[in-house]
């Protein structure tokens, strides 16, 4: 008797981000969970664009059984450790990215393949055992290739954490330690709404740059935790343990919610330092576009180079820039900043 393999059926999600319609296909509820997770407040039951963007992950059980053949034209563009997701290190992600013939392949050696077409809006993503991975290494797979098709349809990405208050934007951009995430939590405990603790979205809407929610997880570190009461006492199904770090939903946890697109009219660089009190020291806009760049993923097609960064210099044009020197008075930093946006007012 001969027994025939079912494959699982394909399951698909379809979501709606800023006027680009996303649909997400896998048969694999370990793929399907995390993405559904990370875009849970853009989730559709309906699509009304023809030409939406088109992502489909599928699991393999090694990389032999990955259907991907480089072209003799196969150009390698970059090799380094990747981003890892949450501001944290995790799995490992070194990776490579190569060329071939209109495709941009991200190889992450033994975690997976990402093959995007642009030109098709399209991205097939080939993951390895996906039950050995934790859910926030697929979600930043995931993550990765979405970001990379956003770009072609003028929406743009930037490592930082976002606020909005009364109809302003605060950006808070910088890399791990420099006290970025304590800084978003100081500000939202006080009843700043959230944009985003990563990775908040901004477009060129003609006169200004819009900034634009992309609510996830905020995720921290126990020395965070220890600044704020309400994350010390806070149980586990609302600061959820992981492996490096903690996460919560804002609204969850604070009486807040997910703010409005808005226009942003503060950039703060922070920098930690062993002080009393935090102090603010304005800096030229140029200084703030070299500390910025750093900050936007790398861009593989020049032409989509050439936009972003225009977005980002109008960006650090539009806004006042500081330099947050951030002391030990953690709780009080809403009386340093409120005033700055009510100056805009």
């Amino acid at each position: 008797m001969t027994i025939s393999v079912v494959d699982p059926p394909v399951s698909e999600y379809l979501f709606f981000l800023y006027g680009t319609s996303v649909r997400y296909a896998t048969s694999s509820s370990l793929l399907a969970e995390p993405v559904v997770e990370l875009l849970r407040y853009f989730r559709r039951d309906a699509l009304d664009d023809s030409v939406p963007l088109s992502l489909s992950f599928q699991a393999v059980r090694n990389r032999a059984d990955i259907p991907l053949r480089l072209s003799p034209s196969a150009r390698h563009l970059y090799s380094s450790p990747a981003e890892a997701p949450g501001d944290h290190p995790n799995a490992d992600l070194t990776h490579e990215i190569i060329k071939d013939e209109g495709r941009l392949i991200m190889d992450f050696c033994n975690l997976g393949v990402l093959v995007i077409d642009n030109t098709k809006s399209q991205c097939d993503g080939y993951i390895i055992q996906p039950q050995t991975l934790p859910e926030d290494v697929i979600e930043f797979l995931f993550h990765r290739a979405l970001i990379e098709l956003l770009r072609y349809r003028d929406l743009y990405m930037v490592h930082a954490t976002a606020l909005e208050n009364n109809g302003f934007g605060i950006l808070i951009p910088g890399s791990s330690g420099r006290g970025k995430t304590t800084s978003f939590i100081s500000l939202l405990r006080s009843g700043y709404r959230y944009l985003s603790d990563d990775y908040p979205l901004f477009r060129n809407v003609g006169d200004h740059v819009e900034l634009l929610p992309f609510p996830m997880r905020t995720s921290v570190t126990e020395n965070t935790i220890a600044f704020f009461p309400e994350l010390r006492n806070a149980p586990d199904h609302i600061l959820r343990p992981g492996i490096y770090k903690r996460s919560f939903y804002a609204e969850e946890l604070y009486s807040t919610s997910v703010g409005e697109c808005c226009r942003p009219a503060l950039m703060l660089f922070p920098k930690v330092v062993d002080a009393p009190r935090s102090r603010l020291e304005r800096i030229p806009k140029s200084r703030a576009m070299e500390i910025l760049l750093p900050q936007a993923l790398l861009v593989y097609d020049p032409e989509v180079a050439r936009r972003e960064f225009q977005v980002l210099a109008k960006l650090a044009q539009q806004v006042d820039c500081y330099r947050l020197h951030f002391g030990r008075d953690i709780l009080d930093l809403p009386e340093l900043i409120t005033p700055l946006l009510e100056q805009v007012h």
